[in-house]
């Protein structure tokens, strides 16, 4: 008896052995299977980018069509798709593709901005307004963004809203003109002070390291708007101040994964204070999601380099 028991037991254990690594490699195959589609989706994402900044606008709609078509809800093709349907004069394919873009990444601002200049380009201010209106909700301070919202309010029939909007254009870009001395320094921040006003007054005044500090305390309020951030790193930029961006690497990662202007500042300040590895990575991140060909230049500039700081000649051949 006691030794049917004890093979029992044996073949329980076998059995309970067996069964669970199985269910660890379905997991792991699926997981893999995920990866390498992601993976394959990328490259020939990648590839399409390659087409349209080469003006291979066929194989470019190829390309992002061929990946909506595995992979319906890619939103950064359907963006593609619109650049690439301008750039052949089919505006009303172009516009359905970023109104696609915006439906499945509705968090994206950028495809929210892109679908109201098109609205304005075809002169459709009725539906040009909410999306600005939305807009400006989320970047506040815009006066690009705000100035369209008050052209489309004139053109709907609304110069109330309109005269309102002027007025806060008016607040953001007379904040170092009260006195007709725009080059006078800022005062020195105080708790109850607007710091991001104060920081684009030192930017004017070329105080760049007094805006650097102005932009961090703006950014300790309300560390989500992304234009302040973008002030922030050209007064960074032009201080020399490196260290003030590398040290709110998390932050801005956190936040803005997808900005290829942002992940390249990081990188640059990572190139600056001699910390090339770390810069390589930002800027191959920022390359993967550059859009405009002055930006791309710029990141593979910057790739070169990083790579000749670590003394990667053959790298840096390629980004050249």
């Amino acid at each position: 008896m006691r030794k049917l028991l004890l093979i029992w037991m044996m073949g329980a254990l076998w059995l309970s052995g067996v069964a669970q690594p199985a269910k660890k490699t379905r997991n792991t195959a699926s997981n893999t299977k995920e990866a390498v589609t992601e993976r394959a989706i990328s490259r020939r994402f990648n590839q399409g980018l390659r087409y349209y900044y080469t003006a291979q606008y066929e194989d470019a709609l190829q390309s992002f069509s061929g990946i909506l078509s595995d992979a319906p809800k890619h939103a950064p093709s359907y963006f593609m798709l619109s650049r690439v349907y301008a750039e052949r004069q089919q505006f009303t394919e172009a516009e359905n593709a970023l109104k696609q873009a915006v439906k499945l990444d509705k968090k994206n601002i950028w495809y929210q901005v892109e679908l109201a200049r098109a609205y304005m380009t075809a002169d459709n201010y009725k539906e040009a307004t909410p999306m600005w209106e939305a807009v400006c909700r989320e970047i506040p301070d815009n006066p690009e963004f705000l100035g369209s919202l008050a052209t489309c309010y004139t053109k709907t029939g609304a110069p109330d809203k309109a005269s309102e909007i002027q007025s806060r254009l008016e607040v953001l870009t007379g904040v170092d003109a009260a006195d007709n001395q725009p080059d006078s320094a800022p005062e020195t921040p105080t708790e109850n002070s607007g710091y991001r006003s104060q920081g684009v007054a030192a930017m004017s005044a070329r105080q760049y390291e007094q805006a650097v500090a102005c932009f961090e305390s703006a950014l300790r309020e309300d560390d989500t708007d992304y234009d302040l951030w973008m002030q922030f790193a050209e007064a960074v930029a032009k201080s020399g101040q490196w260290l003030e961006l590398t040290a709110l690497e998390e932050d801005l990662t956190t936040l803005f994964p997808q900005s290829s202007a942002l992940l390249s500042a990081l990188a640059d300040a990572f190139l600056h204070t001699s910390q090339p590895d770390h810069a390589v990575e930002y800027y191959k991140q920022a390359l993967a999601f550059a859009f405009d060909p002055d930006q791309i230049q710029a990141v593979r500039k910057g790739l070169y380099d990083a790579y000749t700081q670590l003394g990667d000649a053959e790298n840096a051949a390629r980004y050249r």
